[in-house]
């Protein structure tokens, strides 16, 4: 991180300690002060024009609700076994239970025979496999996420995955399942900070407490967005958004402006919408390197399961089989 850069996360940490401590003792006077004079002064560049909007921000980022007023699908151990269970059978290379996906990304597999046709992967399942892919070393080798300060600090947990199919949803008796090429799609991770408070205290030489009394130590985004698999096998993302902490997109559109300006070069020009379709691509890009996928809804014991049905990496060759 730059030296100019630096200066400003410490300058905007500092007035918000400032501000937040004398809030609790504001007289009428006071108050009028802050809201029109000194958070628009201090403020104003991050998006914040107001002492209401300052405090919203903060309530967005420090009040995370119970997981399960906002969690609605998460994924069990099982679903994580299950799911690992069906790529291993598939011969996709595992190791002690973890998909291996640097190997899956040099292709150093090959598909078994049984599995030619592909497989169902439940939205539960697939959120266990994206969880094991956040938790290794993929997102790093991501090349845009490299650039990025304190990236390589934080960690992730997949926490849910929902999936809508879209309209042109038709079902295929021979499977039976229910495909589509269009879906609304939303995710949840867990981002943990508490690594990269330190590291930046220590780059910012600023005290760990003060960094710690001002972040959360974890933050909940939802991302959610619609996507149209074209023919070619690329996606098309429109209609991306993020919502902080089971917070609406609206509700967190300040505090996401906040961490936009602290995080991503100005030079990336990153906005909101651009960094919602870009957590969607990154789900997608993710999933796909298992292979060419549709979305799928099928019947299995009387429930109806959502997912995705994913024909296994289509450029790795399947083993020969005599006639």
């Amino acid at each position: 991180m730059n030296r100019r850069k630096s200066k400003k996360i410490v300058s905007f940490f500092i007035r918000l300690l400032v501000v937040l401590a004398i809030i609790g003792s504001l007289g009428v006077s006071a108050y009028f002060i802050l809201d029109k004079a000194v958070v628009p002064s201090y403020f104003g560049r991050y998006g914040i024009k107001n002492l209401g909007e300052l405090v919203q921000m903060v309530k967005v980022m420090h009040n995370a609700p119970d997981e399960k007023t906002f969690i609605s699908n998460p994924y069990t151990v099982d679903n994580e076994t299950s799911a690992v269970s069906k790529l291993e059978t598939a011969g996709v290379p595992v190791y002690n239970g973890a998909i291996e996906f640097s190997k899956i990304a040099d292709k150093e597999y090959t598909i078994t025979e049984e599995a030619k046709n592909g497989i169902f992967v439940s939205d539960r399942e697939m959120a266990a496999v994206f969880g094991q892919m956040l938790s290794s070393d993929y997102l790093l080798s991501v090349e845009y996420f490299k650039n990025l300060d304190y990236f390589d600090t934080l960690s992730f947990e997949s926490k849910e995955i929902k999936i809508v199919l879209g309209d042109d949803a038709t079902f295929d008796e021979e499977l039976n399942c229910k495909f589509a090429q269009s879906a609304h799609v939303s995710f949840t991770i867990k981002l943990n900070t508490e690594s990269a408070q330190k590291h930046m205290a220590s780059e910012m030489d600023v005290p760990y407490f003060l960094l710690n009394l001002i972040m959360p130590d974890y933050i909940y985004m939802t991302t959610t967005y619609d996507v149209q698999i074209l023919e070619d096998g690329t996606y098309e993302i429109s209609n991306a958004t993020i919502g902080i902490n089971g917070r609406t997109p609206k509700q967190s559109r300040i505090l996401l402006n906040m961490l936009i300006t602290f995080i991503f070069p100005k030079e990336d020009e990153m906005t909101i919408e651009k960094l919602s379709q870009t957590f969607g691509e990154t789900l997608n890009d993710g999933l796909k390197i298992l292979g060419n996928i549709k979305f799928c809804s099928n019947k299995i014991g009387g429930a109806e399961q959502r997912g995705l049905f994913v024909s296994l990496n289509p450029h790795v060759d399947t083993p020969h089989v005599d006639p």
